[in-house]
């Protein structure tokens, strides 16, 4: 009991973790996240003591009588200082022009970002930094406060670029799509960890961008089910907006360039022939006047749009509506996640989904069947769906039911804590690896500079050799696990034929083995094969003294003649503190 009470009063005196984000997007935006990372912030600092910085925008999507709840501190040339529930928000100053054109939205994001990069290197000292994804190259700023205070990085994809920008109706640029793919795999391979919306997210950035498939966690957005839950339709919402006598297909939140709900449109549109259907969009957004123009050309008396709805009024929102529909372009999954589902499923309403069948949408619905699938960007098959619901009140009722439980899965509280438990894992890892002195770093610095410079005629004749021996490649890259656990691409001379890599595993090579080049034994005998390795001595990967670097899956024999894993030998994951 001793013991016990000694660890609580440790418990007690270890300072709050201090996490630090950045995103464009916080309150009092309205956006999807700025709203998500906002209730994320307060969690943490709410349930589970943290101390939060976010360094956000001003917001462009703000709903009225919010603003004046942040308490404005400190003013200054590039960012202000408020507070807001405890929460300590650096306002990276910006344009504030509208987002309609893309040289609108160019302009507040790359204002917020140099604004965002002077506020990060001026913040307090955090635990950890994590970075969103509005603005897609934000992440360089996070990464950049996360290199200037030796904290570990954290990347949180909301969206997937450059996938996501080709959204953009009114430019298209191959330079601008190549810039942002080069920022997105260079964040999601320097990440600590990379968090990752659902599976096919996950597996959208491990593939195409090559964050690590180790350092990938999936932790999707959530609702709070305790303020959002099954209510009765008739209820002041509906009866100030005349939903409560007719059949209400809602789409609920931001009304943006992913979803394609020009479809949905089309969708009323063939669904006139019954009148007692009603079509109702309740949110802001870029694309809302487009969608309100289409619908007054198409002359439909069966859609109808409201204006955003506040926190207090979601239940009697959600409640007016009989079915919900979720759409996305097509091409998109795994690229967006639409987060506006899990307040579906936390009303209790069945919902009609015009998604591709491999996003994270079509996964929850089959999984739970809580709503019906579409094809996406068809409004024939969404008017089908549609018809069914409507025609079948029993249907409707369980699939309401199974959304209602489908929703504890997303819980907010829980999401939070899946958050809260990867930060802490994270920052528990960097704790344990120990500095690297300045004397060595100097050295390793100097003398694989100087090995490079030194190397070049040697080098060179070597490279040359290795091409003309078989046409391959000059290198060969191998993934290593470097200090902390990292992984890390070592170089070397290749020295073997191409393609013959074991598939039961990494294998080392003997004498006589087959597979070693002419020109290979020359180098490995030389141990000229390893001069590339200068480079990542220069980066800091690797350094002149300390333990080998080994392969991920790497195997050992152990007493018994059993091949095991290399992780599971003692001591191996102290091997990965040493200076």
């Amino acid at each position: 009991m001793k013991s016990m009470t000694i660890g609580a009063r440790a418990a007690q005196r270890r300072p709050p973790l201090h996490v630090a984000f950045f995103n464009r997007a916080f309150y009092p935006d309205t956006s999807a996240t700025g709203q998500l990372l906002t209730e994320l912030c307060e969690g943490l600092a709410r349930d589970h003591g943290c101390k939060i910085t976010v360094v956000s925008g001003v917001p462009l999507l703000a709903a009225s009588g919010t603003a004046d709840a942040a308490k404005s501190g400190k003013a200054g040339l590039t960012f202000t200082r408020e507070d807001y529930r405890g929460i300590r928000i650096l306002r990276a100053r910006g344009t504030r022009f509208s987002k309609k054109r893309f040289v609108g939205r160019f302009s507040n994001y790359v204002t917020y970002f140099l604004s965002a990069c002077y506020a990060g290197l001026r913040m307090e000292r955090p635990d950890l930094v994590v970075a969103l994804t509005d603005p897609p190259i934000i992440g360089l700023a996070g990464l950049l406060a996360a290199r200037r205070h030796k904290v570990p990085f954290v990347m949180a994809y909301k969206d997937v670029f450059p996938e996501v920008a080709r959204l953009l109706e009114d430019f298209q640029s191959p330079t601008v799509e190549r810039i942002l793919q080069a920022v997105n795999c260079f964040l999601a391979r320097r990440a600590d960890r990379v968090a990752a919306l659902g599976g096919t997210m996950a597996r959208r950035l491990i593939e195409g961008k090559g964050a690590p498939a180790e350092r990938t966690v999936v932790i999707p957005d959530w609702v709070d089910c305790s303020a959002i839950r099954p209510a009765p339709k008739d209820n002041p919402f509906s009866r100030e907006n005349g939903l409560d006598r007719r059949f209400v297909v809602m789409h609920s939140g931001n009304i943006g360039l992913s979803q394609g709900l020009e479809r949905v449109v089309d969708a009323a549109a063939l669904l006139q022939s019954h009148p007692e259907i009603t079509v109702v969009f309740v949110g802001e957004g870029v694309k809302k006047t487009a969608l309100q123009d289409r619908a007054r050309k198409l002359g439909l008396n069966n859609v109808q749009f409201l204006p955003f709805a506040p926190k207090s009024r979601l239940i009697e929102s959600f409640a007016s509506a009989d079915v919900f529909v979720v759409s996305l372009k097509e091409g998109l999954a795994g690229f967006i996640v639409p987060s506006k589902l899990y307040g579906i499923l936390a009303a209790g309403r069945p919902y009609v989904a015009a998604v591709e069948p491999d996003s994270e949408v079509s996964e929850i619905t089959r999984r739970h069947g809580c709503g019906l699938l579409a094809p996406s960007g068809k409004p024939e098959e969404i008017a089908a769906r549609i018809l069914h619901l409507y025609r079948n009140p029993a249907d409707r009722q369980r699939m309401g039911a199974r959304a209602r439980a489908a929703s504890v899965e997303f819980d907010r509280p829980r999401q939070v804590k899946a958050y809260r438990v990867l930060f802490e894992e994270v920052h528990r890892e960097a704790s344990r690896v120990i500095p690297t002195p300045w004397s060595k770093r100097i050295f390793d610095i100097t003398f694989s500079g100087l090995g490079l410079l030194l190397s070049l005629p040697l080098a060179l004749p070597a490279a040359l050799a290795v091409k003309l021996e078989d046409g391959g490649p000059v290198f060969h890259a191998q993934r290593r696990v470097g200090r902390g656990g990292k992984l890390f691409k070592s170089r070397k001379f290749r020295s073997m034929v191409v393609h013959r890599d074991d598939s039961a595993g990494p294998r080392q090579a003997a004498d006589g083995d087959e597979r070693i080049t002419r020109v290979g034994r020359l180098l490995r005998a030389t141990a000229l094969d390893e001069l590339p390795q200068l480079w990542n001595i220069l980066r800091g990967d690797m350094s002149f003294v300390g333990p080998r670097a080994l392969l991920p899956k790497e195997v050992e024999v152990n007493g018994a003649g059993e091949s095991i894993s290399i992780k599971k030998v003692k001591g191996y994951s102290e091997r990965h503190r040493v200076v």
